[in-house]
């Protein structure tokens, strides 16, 4: 007798499916919104959508997933096929859910293990690896690889497979194994030279090709595999040693590359002779750049956004534009770079990739997107010229991008530009080891400047999410355990992004710092302290300002449980037997009637203006009136 009803399971998946598109249809027409009012209707609607849809999901998961993801109840034969058909369903089109997806996904590969059912639990297996992989943070993609790894062990009983699809997993999965975007040390890069080595002689075998030479085109996907481990080898911050370098030159590089035909050649075959050369010292850096540049401009051609959103592997065209974006923006900020027009070129790719990234499709959260946007930026960073032009390409792309972080980010810069200047006139002495000084003058005269790094900080500080995109994206349901792990790595991810820029030095510790206590001893993450820190006074207003928007956020994903200002400052803020919040701060929030006035304002019946003008500002298609374009002008 079946767990659950036969049928039931496919209703859901359908159904959750129409909602998720419909939540996306929803905020297109926010996006695309001509004016206030057609914007406020949009808004009415999504709540109200949101919250129905949420009720609907809860209710259904409680019924047909819940029970078996965390009551452990146990799965029949036939229920389980039933999900393994909508989940693979799913992963063909890439749509990828943590719930509905990876967490059944573990259950199904336990099931079909427990049960002998070897090509299930293969496949079950390899797409659980896909659904890892579609996520741009590094935890999930390790995940990915070990799943993958799995699979590709398989290849001894790769004859023994009764079923093709069953039979393609094991390559595919080996492809995947052997691709990676940062390899660390020459250790990771000898392992993936002898997976591939492995592979090679596994598809030279006659009774591989005997049996599947009708399928597939062996020599093709050894090919495609040779330029998944050629990128991997070479694009990483890590120099290859001796023996990788031969290695490269000597069984994976063609004959006959040169500088005169290098434009012609593939991106993989261009971008590995000019590696390899420089890092033989046959080029100079120098060198190597000029070159890097001239293939990109002489290979420029449009992308298909429809191909590279529907696929889990992105199309050929992207994948080298993107490539050769972030390859030639790390050979700029190598140091000893000496190009008198270093900076004209990093404009060139700067403009380059503002063009890529605003034109594609705003609701776009496939996690190969995700996963190469946060990766150039982080290239690019390295080379930026100036601060103010490094948070521009973070707040119009990467916040631009994830719509729901950039509103929260703007949120609490306005809150915590209200309590900056609070405490600049009542406890000016809070920014002396801040600024360096203990002039009172010294610090009211520097108000502007601290307002504008507070709000920088603010605009900053749930950067990391957007490895966790997806995630953050998530309304119409519960969180999963893992995807609560995940959103804990945000402040961790956040580092890693602006690593080795001019941005780290100056943000990091509110970056790190927000979710940590007061006192330091709860929160998140566990390795961090701002204790002793001088830029812990700027630490403590964010993590402030950041609890007061969550907390009182009605139009934001806590519109279940948001409060007005007055309750959260009670309930949030004062009662704190966890120290999470500097007390201090808060009193003079509280005994303060005109900051308490501003945060009341802009938290309640101003918030709805405040989001309509980030909308219009940052995210909306819709084209500006030049009448409002003109009053934006004059205003700056």
């Amino acid at each position: 007798m079946a767990v659950i009803e036969s049928g039931l399971i496919t209703e859901f998946y359908n159904q959750y499916r129409r909602n998720q598109n419909r939540s996306r249809d929803i905020e297109a027409g926010l996006v695309k919104a001509s004016d206030r009012s057609s914007w406020v209707e949009k808004l009415a609607e999504k709540s109200e959508f949101l919250r129905n849809t949420y009720a609907y999901n809860e209710e259904r998961l409680g019924k047909l997933i819940y029970p078996f993801v965390r009551e452990g109840k146990k799965l029949d034969m036939e229920t389980a096929d039933e999900f393994f058909i909508n989940i693979y369903s799913m992963t063909l089109d890439s749509e990828n859910d943590s719930l509905l997806t990876t967490e059944m996904l573990l259950k199904l590969q336990s099931f079909y293990k427990s049960r002998n059912v070897e090509d299930k639990w293969l496949f079950t297996t390899y797409m659980l690896g896909l659904t890892y992989n579609d996520k741009s943070n590094d935890i999930s993609i390790e995940k990915a690889r070990d799943c993958f790894e799995t699979v590709a062990s398989m290849s001894d009983i790769y004859c023994d497979m009764p079923d093709w699809e069953t039979r393609q997993r094991i390559l595919l999965s080996t492809y995947y194994s052997i691709e990676d975007k940062d390899l660390k040390n020459n250790g990771e890069r000898i392992e993936r030279i002898v997976m591939y080595e492995n592979f090679k002689k596994f598809l030279q075998r006659q009774d591989v090709r005997a049996l599947d030479e009708d399928k597939v085109d062996f020599d093709d996907f050894l090919q495609r595999t040779k330029e998944a481990l050629m990128w991997a080898l070479v694009r990483s911050d890590s120099k290859p040693d001796r023996a990788v370098l031969e290695y490269v030159i000597l069984e994976l590089l063609p004959d006959g590359i040169t500088r005169e035909n290098l434009n012609k050649q593939t991106a993989v075959n261009a971008f590995t002779y000019i590696w390899c050369n420089m890092y033989a010292h046959n080029f100079q850096p120098d060198t190597a750049v000029t070159l890097l540049f001239r293939y990109y401009r002489e290979n420029d051609v449009e992308i298909d956004y429809h191909t590279v959103l529907n696929s889990h592997t992105t199309d050929d065209t992207y994948q080298k534009k993107i490539t050769c974006m972030q390859e030639c923006f790390r050979a700029l900020s190598f140091p000893n770079v000496t190009l008198e027009n270093r900076e004209e070129l990093f404009y060139e790719m700067a403009a380059e990739f503002r063009k890529i990234y605003t034109s594609m499709p705003h609701l776009a959260s496939n996690g190969y997107i995700n996963d190469d946007l946060c990766r150039t930026v982080r290239l690019m960073l390295r080379t930026a010229y100036a601060e103010e032009e490094s948070l521009e390409y973070i707040q119009e792309v990467i916040l631009n991008r994830n719509s729901m972080t950039l509103i929260h980010s703007m949120m609490v810069g306005k809150i915590a530009s209200i309590i900056i200047n609070a405490l600049i006139d009542k406890t000016p002495d809070m920014f002396f080891e801040l600024l360096g000084t203990r002039d009172v003058h010294l610090v009211r005269n520097r108000r502007q400047y601290l307002v504008n790094y507070i709000e920088r900080c603010a605009h900053l500080h749930d950067i990391g999410k957007a490895y966790i995109s997806d995630i953050i994206n998530q309304q119409t349901r519960k969180l999963t355990d893992e995807e609560f792990f995940l959103i804990k790595q945000h402040p961790t991810f956040g580092a890693e992004l602006l690593a080795g820029t001019k941005l780290a030095e100056k943000y990091n510790s509110v970056i790190e710092g927000h979710h940590k206590s007061y006192d330091g001893k709860t929160g998140y993450p566990e390795s961090f302290s701002s204790i002793g820190d001088r830029m812990k006074i700027m630490v403590d207003i964010i993590t402030i300002a950041d609890c007061i928007d969550a907390a009182t956020d009605t139009l934001g994903r806590n519109y279940t449980k948001s409060k007005t200002w007055l309750p959260a400052l009670a309930d949030e803020l004062e009662n704190d037997e966890k120290m999470r919040y500097n007390q201090e701060i808060v009193n003079i929030i509280k005994n303060d009637k005109e900051t308490c006035d501003s945060i009341s304002y802009i938290t309640d019946e101003g918030r709805t203006d405040i989001y309509y003008d980030i909308y219009r500002k940052y995210i909306s298609d819709a084209e500006e009136d030049n009448a409002i374009q003109i009053e934006q002008v004059l205003i700056k």
